[in-house]
């Protein structure tokens, strides 16, 4: 609602006292202007238009609950855009079941004053706007979760104390094995033995609050043992959200006996990257540290730490774990499968 709302009050119930007693309390509200309407009727009520403002219905089921009750699935069925408010007589379990049906809220008959309607009836709104959204934004979530699912690596968003929010179905086969990551009842996500969880836990801490004053982080991997198999979970960390409310990571999980096969072509023609650069970065993404691949390749840390500030910056991104974030979200992961 805006600053001075206005919002259109239809009332439907047999009794014009109720209406007079309704209409004249919501002409006392201060700082809202209701609109105020009354019909017998369902069918005497026609859809708002959709430029006409905020509309609410108030539906009487003080007389004839049940016969009522049958009007409110008829309302919820012809008007999904309208919010709809309940009047009950001192029988709250009305209600709850109004609610159960549609309803977003009811009001108890006996116990109406002008402050108390009027909060009813603007919730009502706002939570109805709430639901509409919900259903509006479902299949786009739909959409991005289908994405994550067709990754060849395991995804899992926590918060900063490890509060998983979302992980993907390859994720979801680690988990389900308890070996290696698991999750409990509370939702944190931890490692199986204590001392890799320690340092678990401290990775995701450095993670999410690196030092100000470098832009080459420190480990951004881990890999954690596992009992029923000889390879380990390979874990990257990368931050996500901002602000201290907003602050999470997101996991990348994945079996190095499982490699992924990932084309350092379609990266560099994705980001624009010369091969040596696409090598670097696709050694970082496979979970190898700066110093591994120099050894691996014969050349100096300058000449890969330089390297990799070529790639910060035709990546738009200032960190490891960024970047191995930019190229396992990106179109290059989607299109790559398990190397079996």
């Amino acid at each position: 609602m805006d600053q001075n709302p206005k919002a259109t009050v239809r009332f439907i119930g047999q009794r014009d006292e109720d209406a007079q007693q309704l209409s004249w309390m919501l002409s006392n509200t201060a700082n809202v202007q209701f609109i105020f309407e009354h019909v017998t009727s369902v069918d005497d009520v026609a859809s708002p238009d959709s430029g006409d403002g905020d509309h609410v219905i108030v539906l009487d089921l003080t007389e004839n609950p049940e016969q009522q009750i049958k009007a409110l699935a008829t309302l919820v069925e012809k008007m999904p855009e309208t919010p709809i408010v309940v009047l009950t007589g001192d029988n709250e379990d009305v209600g709850r079941d109004a609610i159960r049906r549609g309803a977003q809220d009811f009001l108890i008959k006996g116990q109406l004053t002008t402050d108390g309607m009027s909060r009813c009836l603007l919730n009502a709104i706002q939570r109805h706007r709430g639901h509409r959204r919900d259903a509006e934004t479902a299949p786009l979530l739909d959409s991005a979760t289908a994405v994550l699912n067709r990754l060849p690596i395991g995804v899992i968003l926590v918060t900063a104390d490890s509060k998983i929010l979302f992980y993907n179905d390859k994720a979801k086969q680690y988990l389900d094995l308890s070996d290696g990551l698991v999750v409990g009842p509370d939702r944190i996500c931890r490692a199986t033995l204590p001392g890799e969880n320690r340092a678990f836990t401290k990775l995701l801490a450095d993670t999410l609050s690196p030092p100000d004053d470098s832009s080459f982080e420190g480990d951004f991997a881990i890999s954690l043992t596992r009992m029923k198999k000889d390879s380990p979970l390979n874990v990257m960390v990368a931050p996500i959200g901002t602000g201290v409310a907003g602050k999470g990571a997101v996991l990348f999980v994945s079996d190095p006996a499982e490699p992924v096969e990932l084309s350092v072509e379609t990266i560099c023609r994705l980001y624009g990257l010369t091969p040596a650069e696409g090598r670097l970065t696709l050694g970082l993404t496979n979970g190898y540290k700066l110093d591994d691949l120099a050894t691996k390749w014969g050349v100096s840390m300058h000449t890969v730490r330089s390297q990799l500030r070529q790639v910060f910056r035709k990546t738009d991104t200032s960190r490891q774990s960024e970047l191995v974030k930019l190229i396992l979200t990106g179109p290059a992961a989607v299109q790559a499968s398990p190397r079996l």
